[in-house]
C-alpha cells in the first residue's frame, strides 16, 4: 500500500469547498481514478473520509488567510497479484 498526500490552498471559502466535497457525486468527479467512491465519515465543515475500489483516504479543510487549505490523503492499494511489471528495455550495444 502506498500513502500519498497533497496540500493546496485554494481561494475559496470553506463552506464553498465543503459543498463540493461532502456530496459523493461531486467528490467522485475529483477522485474518479480510484474507482467507485463512497463517503464513510464526515466531520462537518472539516473532514470527509472516503473509500474507493483502489484507495481510501480523507480530504481535510482548514481556513487559511485568503482561502482554504485542502489536504488530500490517500492510501493506494498495491497492484493485484498476477499482474507483471513490463521488462526493462536493454540499451543497444555500442557500434
Amino acid at each position: 500500500m502506498t500513502d500519498l498526500t497533497a496540500k493546496r490552498t485554494l481561494v475559496k471559502s470553506p463552506p464553498e469547498l465543503w459543498a463540493e466535497l461532502s456530496e459523493v457525486e461531486s467528490l467522485a468527479r475529483h477522485l474518479g481514478e480510484f474507482g467507485v467512491i463512497r463517503i464513510t465519515r464526515t466531520d462537518p465543515q472539516s473532514t470527509v473520509a472516503w473509500e474507493g475500489e483502489h484507495a481510501s483516504g480523507t480530504v481535510a479543510l482548514e481556513e487559511s488567510g485568503w482561502g482554504t487549505k485542502v489536504t488530500l490523503t490517500a492510501a493506494v492499494q498495491a497492484e493485484e497479484a498476477g499482474v507483471e511489471e513490463p521488462e526493462a528495455l536493454e540499451a543497444p550495444a555500442p557500434a
